[in-house]
């Protein structure tokens, strides 16, 4: 029979020790790496089949905790959100085919499955779909650009129509600065308006005076989409893109 004190090894966790025996189906234990406790079966240990829901399986950082994050076959919405972050942040293989993401990472609180579910169920925005049906995406530097890590003061919910008009497109541009591009020797401005939707705004002598017209334009049009949601985005998603000014080196 086990007693308090025997040591086993799992599969995949690391060891374990019996803390309490109470009977076979009531057995408690700890883990040896992280001290997570909890009572179990002792054919489980016996197996080497007990998890250690405070060891980092996601992505080497993600730890799911106590979260049930399948049911009835499906995947919890908060887990595919956070599994998704933590992809970007630490999967090599994603960052190879977006580098973007490189050296972006997440807080503390938000390796935990547990703290970021309950954050994401308090947020502005979280239940949220779009005119077309499409869940609000989670975005982390609209309230602060440039921004590199996810984490709950500054990460908020929008629908992929604001997460569009802030999304640059260098590759389409050239050597030109942002809204600028060169034609015959002279810098023509166009502004995005929708998927795959250019306004052009005309030919320009130099490149400042273009980028200054895509400037105008740009802002504008930021305004336009902030004030079209401004009923269901976070009040201070709303006031940012209110304030949002477009640079020349964006």
């Amino acid at each position: 029979m086990m007693q308090e004190g025997d040591v086993f090894k799992t599969k995949s966790y690391g060891d374990l020790i019996v803390t309490k025996y109470i009977n076979s189906q009531a057995v408690c234990v700890k883990f040896v790496v992280t001290g997570y406790e909890t009572t179990t079966q002792a054919i489980s240990i016996r197996r080497g089949s007990v998890k250690d829901r405070l060891l980092p399986t996601v992505y080497g950082i993600g730890i799911t905790g106590d979260i049930q994050v399948n049911v009835n076959g499906q995947y919890l919405k908060e887990y595919k959100i956070w599994k998704r972050v933590l992809c970007r942040c630490y999967s090599v293989g994603y960052q190879k085919v977006q580098p973007t993401y490189i050296d972006c990472s997440v807080s503390e609180n938000f390796r935990y499955l547990e703290y970021f579910k309950e954050w994401c169920n308090n947020q502005i925005g979280f239940n949220s779909v779009d005119e077309k049906g499409k869940p609000f995406a989670l975005d982390k530097d609209i309230l602060v650009k440039g921004n590199r890590v996810y984490n709950e003061d500054v990460c908020v919910f929008v629908p992929s129509e604001i997460n569009s008009v802030l999304t640059k497109r260098g590759n389409k541009r050239g050597d030109c600065v942002v809204g600028v591009s060169k034609y015959e020797g002279k810098f023509v401005a166009k502004v995005f308006t929708g998927k795959r939707v250019q306004d052009y705004l005309g030919i320009f002598k130099t490149e400042k005076d273009a980028f200054q017209a895509y400037k105008i334009a740009k802002e504008a049009h930021i305004e336009e989409i902030a004030n079209k949601w401004k009923d269901q985005i976070d009040p201070r998603v709303y006031k940012s893109l209110m304030n949002y000014e477009v640079h020349i080196d964006d």
